[in-house]
């Protein structure tokens, strides 16, 4: 028993190694980087808040199917249940509330090293799958982030793993446990919603013609993926605006096209359909995937693609193996995972965000690991040498990022994330506690300032959200506001930098990390 444990633990010190990085660089600085909290963090972990504390919603509903999210739409249940769960035993702060992020991210590692582990058998591309996840720039930076667009990927990898199994071993249990994955991760995110039906009847497909599997055998991988979706089915009636027609209307700007331009025509007419092709074959090009990835400096740094660039060589070679070089079944169901993956993102009317389509993460790491797979089939001394030098190509530009996300993206990125909204809120707290003060003045111009109030309230146990009073900076005069009052005001409000104003004194200013003045912080006595 002792031998076997310590040969396991020898054959297994490369993935643990690989997810002990994996935890530290998506954990490093959480809490600052990215610089602030947007508002989707921001309401996300409220109502894992208040789901950790009194099992209802911001609005009062028991444990709720979805959630209602900024005013605007209906928020998968997936991330919000799992930050609950962190917050139930963490305090609610910026890097807490982003560690959900983490897991998925970690999960997301080790998930791609056990399939991997089950399709190729050989270490090397275990270590190979783990280092080329790790070093993905598009995985490290949504793992840092408490958003959903990464959390379908891990319940992919959970589909095709089981799926494999059950090829394996045809046990039945693998087959529904793969069908449930799906139909949970349908829960998971928008894209989630469109991207798992798809992936279920590729599935059948695999099963039906190329496995030739009938009966209840099939009907264990249907009713797998029926589950889910069919417990939400009372939800979706109650709140109609919540599935998936209506979110993916609102996503893609369909029913404004609709109303718009006259029927189904707005939809379906030449313009719009060369419109969503044009940005499906987007999604598949160089540039959103190895070179500058997408505009968003939320989702992308913009100096890298979704993967490091040597890795589209691996790609291409794999794509090329899978296609002429083995009739494996499952690995064309991998490439067409990864083919298909546009079809969702290409949906939105903001074209090129890969942030809507994280699920072809594992698809891309897969097929490269079949070019890694078909290059080393050439025994060839300079074929793997060339393999050993995109590794080391692929490390060397991952860390290059690294020193650019620490670094200069933190200067760049701090308005898509609202400026230091948190800082000023901050600042006000620590002043309501040193000096006498009875209103809190807020500028109406802060983005969602009523939000940041709550999420900083809550933080520091603070009496900030009593004494708010929102105010237009246009409208009103700080000379009528009552002494013993602090003001919280955007420098983009004021005409200037004015040191006094209606009888209040500038008493703070919070700069960005680039040096830039965004908000002001001015406080009158008696």
């Amino acid at each position: 028993m002792g031998k076997d444990f310590q040969k396991k633990l020898k054959n297994s010190w490369p993935f643990l190694i690989l997810i002990v990085a994996s935890v530290f660089l998506y954990s490093y600085r959480l809490d600052k980087v990215p610089v602030h909290l947007n508002q989707d963090e921001l309401e996300f972990s409220l109502n894992a808040y208040s789901i950790s504390k009194t099992l209802t919603d911001q609005s009062g509903r028991f444990l709720p199917f979805y959630f209602w999210h900024l005013g605007a739409f209906w928020a998968t249940p997936v991330i919000t249940y799992l930050t609950a769960i962190f917050l139930k035993f963490l305090p609610l702060e910026e890097g807490v509330i982003r560690l959900p992020s983490v897991l998925v991210g970690v999960s997301i590692v080790a998930l791609l090293m056990i399939l991997t582990k089950a399709m190729f058998k050989e270490r090397r591309y275990v270590v190979a799958a783990g280092v080329l996840a790790i070093t993905t720039p598009v995985l490290f930076m949504h793992s840092r982030l408490l958003l959903d667009n990464l959390y379908p990927a891990p319940f992919v990898l959970l589909w095709l793993i089981f799926l494999k199994k059950f090829l394996d071993k045809k046990k039945i249990f693998f087959l529904f446990t793969s069908g449930l994955s799906l139909g949970i991760g349908f829960h998971s995110y928008h894209a989630a919603k469109i991207m798992m039906p798809v992936y279920f009847l590729a599935s059948l497909a695999l099963l039906f013609i190329g496995e030739r599997i009938k009966g209840k055998t099939m009907g264990a991988f249907v009713a797998g993926f029926a589950i889910p979706i069919l417990l939400a089915m009372p939800w979706f009636i109650r709140y109609p605006d919540s599935f998936v027609v209506s979110q993916i209307g609102y996503i893609s700007g369909i029913d404004r096209s609709i109303s718009a331009e006259g029927g189904v025509w707005g939809v379906i007419n030449a313009g719009r359909l060369i419109q969503y092709g044009s940005s499906f074959i987007s999604y598949l090009g160089p540039k959103i995937l190895f070179v500058s990835g997408e505009r968003s400096l939320i989702h992308s740094t913009q100096k890298s693609g979704a993967f490091a660039v040597p890795t589209a060589l691996l790609l291409v070679f794999g794509i090329l193996y899978v296609v002429f070089r083995t009739k494996n079944r499952f690995a064309r169901l991998v490439l067409f995972g990864f083919l298909s993956y546009p079809i969702a993102p290409s949906l939105v009317n903001e074209p090129s965000r890969i942030s809507r389509g994280l699920v072809v993460i594992p698809f891309a790491i897969l097929l490269s690991l079949w070019g890694m797979k078909y290059l080393f089939s050439l025994k060839d001394k300079p074929v793997r040498l060339l393999i050993y030098a995109i590794l080391v190509a692929i490390l060397l530009q991952f860390f290059s990022f690294l020193i650019g996300y620490f670094g200069v993206y933190r200067k760049e990125s701090y308005s898509w994330f609202n400026n230091d909204i948190g800082g000023v809120m901050e600042s006000a707290i620590k002043s309501t506690r040193t000096v006498k003060v009875e209103n809190v003045y807020i500028d109406k111009n802060i983005y969602f300032a009523e939000r940041y109030v709550k999420f900083y309230s809550l933080k520091f146990s603070s009496d900030l959200k009593s004494k708010a009073v929102y105010f237009d900076p246009g409208l009103e005069d700080f000379s009528s506001f009552p002494g013993y009052s602090l003001v919280v005001i955007k420098a983009e409000s004021l005409t200037g930098k004015p040191e006094k104003i209606g009888g209040f004194e500038k008493v703070e200013t919070i700069r960005e990390p680039n040096g830039y003045e965004s908000f002001y912080i001015y406080y009158r006595g008696e």
